[in-house]
């Protein structure tokens, strides 16, 4: 459902994601642990363009929702004037004009970065637009697919609980308000919190904020939902309280990402689980292969410390 296919993510001279990929099929709960500052919510957030990548590209389904990284398209690189450059000094050194000779010089444009330097010609321009008007989908309808949870909620402070959930499905959506605020009612019953439909977030206690903040993902009917640190924000006690609605969440069959400290529900509830440190996933695996047989120093090191 969602493709990433080589994501970096620089920040001025800080490299927070170096070359991330990671393939994720429908009904998976795919669980992303790791020490902080490693780049696992700039990952996550890079799935829904809320921060755009550097490099690299973020597919939903079959449907382009970043730009075109030339890079990753071998027919690209071989239209541009930088490719026909170097093949032509290559042949004329007494190279064969082979496969070998190919991948040596996309091999060596890729490493050098030399398509970003380059004024690139009419063919491979023509070629880019091409790929990217067959492909591309406007970010605003993807992200109507994908259902986002922060880790500090971000309700709408000014609003009730029931114009929290329901503003999204009126303006995105165009659904009436009574049909929009029947399914915010049902999500209310289905999390104990329908007395609080009129309250404001400002009178509930940071587990309802969390909860509510789900459902109001949720009302979007979202075929994907990320969530971001959920519990990092909240008090021990009102921990349990919302990972029991993630837990009924991922029993229903959402296709659903989580970053996360909380181990127990990484063990319990993920199919799979990225391990991830200084910008890259150094660790991919079931969860019950990864806590009994972690493969890397790092990640030996990193459950010591957290189990």
């Amino acid at each position: 459902m969602i493709s990433v296919r080589n994501i970096y993510k620089n920040f001025g001279d800080l490299k927070v994601l170096k070359g991330v990929s990671c393939e994720i099929e429908k009904g998976e709960k795919i669980v992303i642990i790791g020490p902080s500052g490693s780049g696992k919510s700039t990952f996550l957030r890079c799935m829904n363009l809320l921060e755009e990548p550097t490099y690299g590209e973020v597919w939903v389904d079959d449907d382009l929702v970043t730009p075109i990284d030339p890079y990753l398209h071998r027919d690209v690189i071989r239209a541009s004037r930088t490719y026909g450059k170097m093949k032509a000094a290559a042949l004329a050194n007494g190279d064969a004009d082979n496969t070998a000779l190919d991948d040596r010089l996309i091999h060596e444009i890729k490493e050098k970065d030399l398509l970003h330097e380059k004024n690139e010609g009419g063919e491979y321009k023509a070629l880019m637009k091409k790929l990217y008007k067959e492909n591309a989908m406007d970010v605003n309808l993807a992200r109507q697919r994908i259902g986002m949870v922060f880790q500090q909620f971000n309700l709408f402070n000014n609003l009730n609980i029931l114009n929290n959930i329901t503003l999204a499905p009126i303006k995105l959506k165009s659904m009436p308000r009574a049909q929009a605020e029947e399914r915010a009612f049902q999500l209310l019953d289905r999390i104990g919190l329908r007395d609080k439909a009129e309250a404001y977030p400002a009178q509930l206690s940071g587990g309802q904020k969390q909860r509510i903040a789900i459902v109001r993902a949720l009302a979007m009917d979202p075929e994907i939902m990320l969530f971001d640190e959920p519990t990092s924000a909240l008090d021990p006690e009102m921990v349990g309280e919302v990972l029991d609605v993630m837990k009924e969440l991922a029993h229903t069959g959402m296709t659903m990402v989580v970053v996360t400290h909380e181990m127990g529900f990484a063990r319990e509830v993920g199919t799979r689980l990225l391990f991830m440190d200084e910008g890259r996933i150094l660790e991919e695996a079931p969860p019950t292969e990864f806590f009994s047989n972690p493969k890397t120093q790092r990640a030996q090191d990193f459950l010591s410390k957290v189990l």
